[in-house]
């Protein structure tokens, strides 16, 4: 009877849903020839041709016998997977769901899960993935033990081969058990003898035999190995606490101040997953900025762990991920948002350090996704657990740990149990009034830069802001250089002479004259990170400066960071950059030279953001035996967030933000959806944005949509910007919610293919 039913579903035509890499809202339907059928499955990836003359590779999301309708099915041209998947179930499962909850094309989660070298289109096949190759050479296999004598006696006139195999026969091992020789590199071999020629002879003359052993790209860890640090009494504690919240929640929240030890605890939970045989997943919000962490993981954890991150080549992303599909993965990954795509077998555990960090958030291009709200995702379907970790939480996270959907542990105490930097706040207004500023330089902060290089001590200066100035502007009319691409001021770049559109990238020569009213009073307005050197340089001539922004090259960030470490350089002048997870013994004092550019953005989140950022900053001062010292410059003294920041009281600040946030339904009381239109005509823009205002209105209540509104920077690239902004109800399932987004952009899909006004959404926007 079984195989009635296997004959009777061999003569059944099977069908297979694809996801391909095109930026399309949907599955393509191929049909399985009869010679593919009992080797294809899902997760494993595919050689289809698609359109006309193009071949793509994509992955087998569903296999089923209904044929779709009204359409002729091409056939799949080969399995490329032959010995199990590319992807695994639950890799599927969370590619489907990030397509839907993010709204974007399935083609653009694969782009994004799969290294490159890994999904070859037909017009670069040699691009493909293929395992790296060692020539390995051995005894062969007509050439018995007892045979080796007579084998030398044969080649004594040929002197130099008779040489080679006498080395070869020294340098392998017999095998008794077996009657066999070790095989070696033919590298190795060859850098033994005097002649490689008399080698290549041996294996055309099959007395050696040359074979491919599969090695890996990877570089091993090759420093020791140490043991972890003891934790103290508050980390302890905090550690079996994290356990205890794992018994009731899948999701825990570890908020510890800065310089509390998060990591140190973070590395015992590791260890006890490598212990019972599961894996751990570390993610931070970038790895170039991180390395002392980094290398103390690998100090610990050695070859049990790599480091996975976009800035790795393709094929070494490529490499790990076969790796992790095999049989002796990697116990413990280290990367940024990217490693969520990476399979794992047997997942215990998912560490999101810095959950807060806006770095997690994926912009540009889609799926624009939050690399930690997929990670929880992701350890609920590989049942394993989650914990997130900041000194200042994101509200939503916070929010969640406080409503009991997450664990919440807290560590209060530094683990050198120094205090918290004291900051003193200086009214920039006033001091300019009385005319005791020096730039951007209060006398405040001047003297403590000062006071900390007298005393051998290193110093960190915030400034959100890079180049030399913000703005060239005319002194008599007022005239502002634009960007003609872009509607936004350039930016003066000192160390190239040029102008620059921090948006588009373009630059532009600076203009000696004003092209309005010709005169020659072009002036640099504000400070950007290369100007505030130069001004420190001159009032603190001790100083040995370092810059670090998005202008430098992120070849050059470990050197800069090592040259701090080292003590080559004294003063680190950068933008939020220098936030992320530094820890530098020597650092006593921190500036921030304004904390008003941050909290004037026009978002609901600035006051967040700012409070976050400067939070963190402050946190760098005082990490070892003195307590740190901060100027926090401000024309806003007595505002709420500089006074709350000043006494380190982030529970008071967010009980008041979420008093907002409730009145105005903002996140974490709703979930937003930003629709973003562009084109090259403003007026069919906002024709389009206005019609797909009125259709969400009337599918979601007009209460909930925002809009259509220019955004701060309304041109880029020649492109016309308008946004939508959704606030949907929690009660609301995001699948509902993507049903009734989608009726309203079918209703204006003539007109958008039309005007050729383009689309997208960004989800829980940051």
């Amino acid at each position: 009877m079984g195989s009635f039913f296997v004959l009777l579903l061999l003569n059944m035509s099977r069908y297979a849903d694809i996801v391909l890499p095109v930026p399309l809202n949907q599955y393509f339907t191929y049909s399985v020839p009869p010679e593919l059928e009992l080797i294809i499955a899902p997760g494993k990836r595919v050689y289809v041709p698609f359109g006309k003359g193009r071949k793509l590779t994509g992955i087998v999301m569903k296999l089923h016998n209904i044929p779709p309708v009204g359409v002729q099915t091409k056939d799949i041209i080969s399995v490329t997977d032959m010995d199990g998947t590319t992807l695994l179930p639950y890799q599927l499962e969370l590619m489907e769901w990030i397509s839907t909850y993010y709204l974007c094309a399935p083609g653009d989660v694969m782009k994004a899960l799969l290294p490159g070298t890994l999904r070859p289109e037909s017009k670069n096949e040699q691009k493909a993935y293929k395992p790296k190759t060692e020539p390995f050479v051995k005894l062969h296999h007509s050439i018995s033990p007892e045979s080796i004598d007579e084998t030398i006696s044969g080649l004594k006139r040929a002197k130099k081969q008779q040489e080679v195999l006498k080395k070869y026969l020294e340098i392998s091992e017999f095998n008794a058990a077996d009657g066999s020789f070790k095989a070696i590199s033919k590298r190795y071999l060859q850098g033994k003898v005097e002649s490689v020629s008399a080698l290549q002879a041996l294996i055309q003359n099959n007395i050696l035999e040359e074979y491919d052993v599969e090695t890996e790209r990877l570089i091993s860890y090759t420093g020791s190995i140490v043991e972890a640090n003891t934790l103290t009494e508050s980390q302890e504690r905090a550690f079996a606490e994290i356990k205890e919240s794992f018994k009731k929640h899948n999701i825990s929240l570890l908020y510890g101040v800065t310089s509390s030890g998060k990591t140190e605890i973070y590395i015992r939970l590791i260890q006890e997953q490598i212990k019972m045989g599961r894996q751990v997943l570390y993610l931070l919000p970038e790895i170039a900025l991180t390395t002392q962490i980094m290398h103390r993981l690998q100090q610990i954890f050695g070859n049990e762990m790599a480091i996975y991150h976009s800035n790795c080549s393709d094929i070494i992303r490529a490499e790990i991920w076969q790796k992790q599909l095999g049989n002796r993965p990697f116990s413990l990954i280290l990367g940024t948002r990217s490693a969520i795509m990476l399979p794992f077998r047997n997942l215990g555990l998912v560490i999101v350090d810095e959950e807060h960090e806006t770095s997690y958030k994926q912009e540009d291009p889609a799926p624009r996704y939050n690399a930690r709200n997929v990670s929880i995702m992701m350890g609920i379907k590989c049942g394993a657990k989650i914990l997130l970790g900041s000194a200042t939480p994101s509200f939503e996270s916070y929010a969640n740990a406080l409503w009991e959907k997450y664990g919440l542990v807290t560590l209060e105490e530094r683990y050198t149990k120094v205090g918290l930097p004291d900051i003193t706040i200086v009214d920039i207004a006033e001091m300019r009034r009385k005319k005791y500023m020096k730039g951007a330089f209060s006398p405040q902060l001047i003297n403590a830069v000062n006071e900390a290089i007298e005393r051998d001590e290193q110093v960190i200066l915030f400034h959100n802001r890079r180049g030399y100035s913000s703005v060239v502007e005319c002194d008599d009319c007022g005239w502002v250089q634009k960007c003609t691409h872009c509607d936004v001021s350039l930016t003066y770049h000192k160390n190239v002479n040029m102008a620059v559109c921090h948006y588009c990238g373009k630059r532009y020569p600076i203009v000696k004259n004003c092209p309005e009213c010709g005169s020659n009073t072009l002036n640099q307005r504000g400070y950007g990170t290369e100007r505030i050197a130069e001004h420190l340089q001159e009032l603190v001539p001790e100083a040995r400066i370092a810059i670090m922004d998005s202008d430098i090259q992120r070849s050059r960030y470990q050197e800069i960071i090592q040259n701090f470490q080292d003590g080559k350089t004294n003063v680190l002048i950068g933008t939020q950059m220098i936030s992320k997870g530094f820890d530098f013994d020597n650092v006593s004092t921190v500036g921030i030279l304004q904390a008003d550019a941050l909290m004037n953005f026009p978002d609901f989140r600035a006051l967040e953001h700012t409070y976050q950022l400067i939070s963190q900053v402050v946190g760098r001062a005082g990490r070892r035996n003195i307590r740190g010292k901060v100027i926090l410059q401000t024309r806003q003294p007595d505002n709420q967030l500089i006074q709350m920041l000043s006494r380190h009281n982030y529970r008071a600040f967010f009980n008041e933000q979420m008093n907002d946030r409730l009145a105005f339904v903002y996140p974490p009381y709703s979930r937003l959806t930003i629709l973003t239109l562009k084109g090259r005509s403003a007026k069919d823009v906002e024709q389009i944005a206005y019609r797909l205002c009125q259709l969400l209105s009337g599918l979601f209540g007009e209460e909930r949509v925002l809009g259509p509104d220019a955004p701060m920077i309304s041109r880029i690239q020649n492109q016309h910007i308008r946004n939508i902004v959704l606030k949907v109800d929690h009660k609301t399932s995001y699948l509902k919610s993507r049903q009734m987004i989608d009726c309203a952009i079918q209703q204006v899909k003539e007109l958008l293919v039309q005007s050729g006004v383009t689309y997208y959404f960004d989800v829980d926007p940051l």
